[in-house]
């Protein structure tokens, strides 16, 4: 097959976990002997080629030099670039003739981009790991969602301790997709059925687009792998043991230092044990992310101020997938505080090398912890639940051991090889 990849942001540009999968994704599909090629953005300054993958960075986003600022550009301006990347998609497809079209996250892309790729003259596939198609077409049905089930509280208030700036962006940049939404190409693509095959990452990211009232010509959902990380005969650390032979227990959070991420639960929950549970031994936590939205680097550090806890807590930069083992195994139990989350993959990896975990219950979370069968969720956004979380598996080396083990088991379900068959079976048949 020759397949024309479509995504806001491709490495060696990355920011969060789907640009990565796409190109993982589409590296395999190469590998596999099908002609790949790449329509992506023009935001960040590394260039890269890759082997077997032609990569056309023509697109521009509508953002600011990164994607937490806004775009600068009046509505003239704006209306320039949705014109050209629209030309730049349907030039593109007429250049190099794929047999279909695989859209990847076009956040920060003009709605009239999604109408384009519905009028192209090729099968179209949308991967759906997150709420890029809702925000494009329903973002006032977003808004109410994000209020209600995501901040909580039926309003879009931000979690305690943290900056507003957060929702005030969220509001700021559904305000300019509605406005966006006057324009013609915008509305294009007609009623809510859409005329695209979309496959979703998690049955989360599936429920979510049916309660937007968003259906398709044709659905599936392929869950989010993982390439494995060590071999099938690998154990990896006795979890019913703490890593420091002091007894000091070593707690990590990884992933995007963003609002939505929750790493300033971690430090509230750990500020509580301090207060509430002087009984338990010594507890550190590192915190692993890039730093990239200011904004929240701002609330994190008052939340570590706040929370009394500051000589326990290392900041760290944020590590390669396969350095993620060596991470895992240096720490006793990982943090997944999310408010949203569609499917992760850093969870699975945290699950597949045995650390005893503990999630929030958003989103697609649930789909790969499940409460004391494989990990423990709390309810999210509830610093007080964290805790208490944290204090039974302090306190329960046996559960932490029976979890460690069931975790390696629940995560070999969600294989990239597996996802990658899928995909492959499923593009094969829209030709």
């Amino acid at each position: 097959m020759r397949i024309l990849f479509v995504s806001n942001l491709y490495p060696p540009n990355s920011v969060g976990g789907y640009e990565k999968l796409a190109f993982s994704v589409a590296s395999e599909l190469s590998r596999r002997g099908h002609e790949i090629c790449v329509l992506t953005s023009d935001h960040g300054d590394a260039i890269a080629d890759y082997p077997g993958q032609r990569v056309f960075r023509e697109l521009t986003l509508l953002t600011g030099e990164t994607i937490y600022e806004p775009f600068a550009g009046d509505e003239e301006a704006s209306a320039r670039l949705r014109e050209r990347n629209d030309n730049r998609l349907r030039d593109t497809v007429a250049r190099e003739k794929p047999d279909l079209v695989f859209s990847w996250n076009l956040f920060f892309l003009h709605p009239s981009m999604l109408a384009t790729l519905e009028s192209l003259p090729v099968p179209v596939a949308v991967m759906l790991t997150d709420n890029w198609l809702i925000n494009m077409v329903k973002p006032q049905w977003w808004q109410s969602y994000f209020a209600a089930e995501v901040m909580g509280g039926g309003s879009a208030a931000p979690p305690r301790g943290s900056s507003p700036s957060f929702v005030s962006r969220v509001r700021a940049r559904l305000r300019n997709i509605r406005a966006k939404e006057a324009h013609p190409r915008a509305n294009a693509a007609g009623p809510a059925r859409r005329s695209l095959t979309a496959i979703f990452g998690s049955h989360y990211m599936h429920d979510l687009h049916r309660q937007a009232g968003l259906t398709f010509a044709r659905e599936e959902t392929i869950h989010n792998g993982v390439k494995s990380l060590g071999t099938p005969t690998h154990s990896g650390p006795d979890r019913g043991l703490l890593v420091d032979p002091e007894g000091s227990v070593r707690l990590l959070f990884a992933g995007r230092l963003v609002d939505l991420k929750g790493a300033h639960r971690a430090v509230e929950a750990l500020g509580i044990l301090r207060r509430t549970r002087p009984d338990l031994p010594p507890i550190t936590l590192t915190i692993l992310g890039d730093q990239q939205d200011r904004s929240y680097e701002r609330t994190l550090a008052a939340a570590v101020e706040a929370s009394g806890c500051s000589e326990q807590i290392t900041m760290r930069p944020p590590v390669r997938e396969n350095e993620l083992r060596a991470v895992f195994a240096e720490h006793d139990i990982y943090l997944f505080p999310s408010l949203y989350e569609p499917f992760s993959l850093t969870l699975i990896h945290a699950l597949g090398e045995g650390i005893p975990t503990i999630a929030s219950d958003a989103g697609g979370n649930g789909e790969i912890v499940v409460h004391g069968r494989t990990g423990l969720t709390y309810p999210r956004g509830d610093s007080q639940a964290l805790a208490d979380r944290i204090a039974t598996l302090v306190e329960d080396s046996a559960l932490r051991a029976r979890l460690g083990a069931a975790g390696r088991v629940a995560a070999a379900r969600f294989t990239f090889t597996t996802m990658v068959d899928s995909m492959e079976r499923l593009l094969e048949d829209m030709r």
